[in-house]
């Protein structure tokens, strides 16, 4: 469908929240960490869905409109689950470096 790799959308929200989360100087961009944090976490979910829809999509039209086997798509929601928790410990990880960093430039 539409010749998108479903697998790439799952890590554009986890790239966004590396790059963006981790500017220390607020000049840079004018979110704020929990903006950024937000984004990323709602846009992992709707992402999530489009590629679950790409991939059953996908797979009905490899097998003539029904889906013999449905292991591809438990597979890619366990891949889901695995980004979110991914997103969700680099979100952790992030606030913290940034609360130690406003700590120590006090």
């Amino acid at each position: 469908m539409y010749g998108i790799n479903p697998f790439l959308l799952l890590v554009l929200p986890l790239i966004f929240q590396i790059i963006f989360g981790r500017n220390f100087k607020p000049e840079t961009i004018k979110l704020s960490f929990f903006k950024v944090s937000v984004i990323s976490f709602l846009s992992q979910t709707v992402f999530s869905y489009l590629a679950f829809q790409i991939v059953s999509h996908n797979l009905r039209i490899n097998s003539n409109g029904q889906i013999r086997c449905g292991m591809p798509l438990l597979g890619l929601i366990f891949v889901e689950f695995i980004f979110i928790i991914i997103l969700v410990i680099t979100i952790f990880i992030q606030y913290f470096i940034k609360r130690n960093y406003n700590r120590n430039t006090k």
